[in-house]
């Protein structure tokens, strides 16, 4: 942790790695907005606790659109020196994931993306986040991302492409307070799974956390 901490402090972005089972497909966590990767630390664990090869992405969300942040992450993916991943993304984490499984579509990268969980996804915007772009406008230079996160018709969160072809969970909470149960849903989603979380607590939940285990050994939730 005070690795991380330190390299956040001096304006640096800073993966980490945690070593798992070699029968196990690695997971990469990916955070939200005004987030840095040692929030994703407490899954990580968690999931290499069970055995799981883990790494953490990391990235300054307010400096650039989703889009741009999409294709840094495609990046990433791209120099894994992994033959598969799976995905398990917070909120904005999960547009920028699918930025980069758009990205993927028809190539073999696409083969490297095993199972993907997005936990909290804004896949149809935020009120908060219109209500903030719209009373604060200074928000918007501020925070990159903020007006693109909006759920208002035209927003850019609501015109990313649908990732096709790729094994997708989708985990809300319905006491979440930033982004609604029905803005998380995806056409072709393999499955939809609500918990009693708020947005953040969410991440930490014993529950959440149980159905996150579940996707990613069987494609499928608890219900």
């Amino acid at each position: 942790m005070i690795p991380a901490l330190a390299a956040y402090a001096l304006g640096r972005r800073h993966f980490e790695h945690f070593p798992g089972r070699d029968d196990l497909v690695p997971v990469v966590l990916v955070h939200g907005l005004l987030h840095r990767g040692i929030v994703m630390r407490s899954l990580a664990k968690f999931l290499n606790e069970r055995g799981y090869p883990v790494y953490v992405y990391d990235y300054k969300t307010t400096r650039r659109g989703i889009v741009a942040h999409g294709r840094m992450f495609a990046e990433f993916l791209r120099e894994l020196p992994e033959k598969r991943v799976d995905l398990v993304t917070h909120s904005m984490g999960g547009l920028l994931t699918r930025v980069a499984l758009a990205e993927f579509e028809g190539t073999p990268m696409a083969e490297k993306i095993d199972r993907v969980v997005m936990v909290a996804p804004p896949n149809h915007g935020s009120q908060m986040a219109e209500d903030v772009a719209r009373n604060f406008p200074p928000s918007k230079l501020l925070v990159r991302p903020l007006d693109e996160l909006s759920n208002r018709e035209g927003a850019l969160c609501r015109s990313l492409p649908v990732p096709r072809g790729f094994e997708i969970g989708i985990i809300a909470g319905d006491a979440d307070g930033k982004v609604s149960v029905e803005s998380t849903k995806l056409d072709g989603m393999s499955d939809h799974g609500i918990v009693h979380a708020r947005h953040v607590n969410i991440l930490f939940l014993p529950e959440a956390r149980g159905q996150i285990l579940a996707f990613l050994e069987t494609g499928r939730f608890l219900h």
